[in-house]
């Protein structure tokens, strides 16, 4: 059996703890989606005062979550499309990507978040032109409900 290795989050992009907010990349369909996975903390900072006694995460790391997972899918097709192959391990080529956040919209978050969940964030391509691409993107609870979902766009690009 051929099992699929995808790199680690914190090897494509450049966010650390508390920031990098997801785990796993558990698939990837070159031009299409790419799915990532992540456990939330109840160590999490955010916890603290969002809100005492009724910690709940924020609908901003939600959609940072969804931006991060997005900037791994763009991470992955340069990887896809340097290689020819998925490259199942570590690569330093595609450290010097530059991301940002570029726009939200349709957002709408239908669920709360607590500490102790496993989250998957799903994201799929819906265009690209020059460096600027949009997501369709989700987060989706244990029970496979969507919790937050929303139109992403993002710059990725390699600094001059």
């Amino acid at each position: 059996m051929n099992t699929l290795t995808f790199p680690k989050p914190a090897t494509l992009l450049p966010h650390r703890p508390p920031m990098l907010l997801v785990d796993e990349i558990v698939s990837y369909e070159p031009g299409i989606s790419l799915a990532a996975k992540t456990f939330v903390d109840a160590d999490l900072p955010f916890f603290k005062g969002h809100f005492p006694g009724y910690p709940m995460l924020p609908g901003v790391i939600l959609v940072e979550m969804m931006f991060q997972t997005c900037g791994l899918f763009g991470r992955m097709e340069m990887i896809e499309n340097t290689t020819g192959a998925m490259a199942g391990g570590e690569n330093t080529s595609d450290k010097k990507m530059m991301g940002r956040a570029i726009k939200i919209d349709k957002t709408t978050f239908a669920k709360p978040v607590f500490p102790d969940e496993n989250l998957k964030i799903v994201v799929a391509i819906k265009q690209k032109f020059m460096d600027f691409s949009i997501y369709d993107g989700k987060v989706l609870n244990e029970a496979n409900e969507i919790v937050a979902k929303g139109q992403i766009t993002v710059h990725l690009t390699k600094p001059k």
